[in-house]
């Protein structure tokens, strides 16, 4: 499934942003998509972060809420970023755990800790990993695990400058590499110029339709940094939409056996 987009989480997962807008003039289209990938799940360079996610997911006139505890830590140099997604609601999924490393310059790697069956399953299939994170939602594992990584599939061209939801942004045209197999014929990313945080980013496919749209919400500065504190991720192929809020966020010192899979089972439900 092609990827909607590489934010969330965080979106899915969801990200401390900090300023970089020493760098805003004459920043280049690539050092801007430089910026905006090196926030990676995290948003920035805080050691470690706790947060608490909503995603309501809406299909077929139906909603779906859940409920999620994010727990994430920037790699020092050599070394991945990894968070720990823990679902909390609704029951029926509660105790499940989706865990990511992601290095700087290879793929992610996941897991899947299912309680009912006390199993922890590497996600090694690209089947596997492309799979929509949560049913309905548009967003797949591989978007959650590695956010906005764009650069190897995309070629960006700086468009234009313009104030977007009463914010300076810069306006990033994507377009595929020669040779590469990416999802989509064209990307359109609105940029925070001052902290570079994605504000809007709009997915054409192949057949040059508009397809997928997310859209920042509630940009402010909390007690970590700049963030949007709503991101809603529109399929307009399907039409379901997808809602990810940040309920709370901070920093937090995490114990490293919270980011080995082999530990997941061992793990209580409950923040550390």
């Amino acid at each position: 499934m092609p990827n909607v987009s590489r934010a969330v989480v965080w979106g899915v997962t969801l990200a401390v942003s900090l300023s970089l807008s020493a760098w805003a003039e004459g920043t280049t289209a690539d050092e801007i998509l430089d910026f905006v990938e090196q926030k990676s799940i995290m948003g920035g360079d805080v050691g470690n972060m706790s947060a608490t996610v909503q995603l309501d997911v809406t299909t077929d006139g139906e909603t779906t809420n859940y409920t999620f505890r994010v727990l994430a830590v920037r790699g020092a140099a050599g070394e991945p970023d990894r968070a720990l997604i823990v679902y909390l609601a609704p029951e029926l999924v509660a105790g499940s755990m989706f865990l990511t490393w992601t290095p700087k310059d290879r793929d992610a790697r996941m897991w899947l800790y299912l309680p009912a069956l006390g199993l922890v399953k590497e996600l090694i299939t690209e089947e596997a990993r492309e799979q929509e994170f949560i049913s309905g939602s548009g967003i797949t594992r591989k978007d959650i695990a590695e956010g906005f990584r764009y650069q190897d599939e995309y070629s960006p061209r700086l468009d234009r400058e313009e104030v977007t939801q009463g914010m300076p942004a810069y306006v990033l045209a994507l377009a595929p590499r020669e040779g590469t197999s990416a999802d989509w014929q064209s990307i359109t990313l609105w940029v925070h110029k001052e902290e570079f945080a994605v504000i809007r980013a709009e997915f054409v496919n192949r057949n040059g339709e508009l397809a997928r749209v997310m859209a920042g919400d509630d940009f402010r500065t909390d007690s970590v940094g700049f963030i949007s504190h709503r991101i809603v991720f529109r399929d307009l192929v399907t039409g379901g939409v997808a809602v990810v809020t940040l309920i709370d966020r901070e920093t937090a010192e995490i114990p490293p056996d919270y980011f080995l899979p082999e530990k997941l089972p061992e793990l209580p439900l409950a923040s550390p």
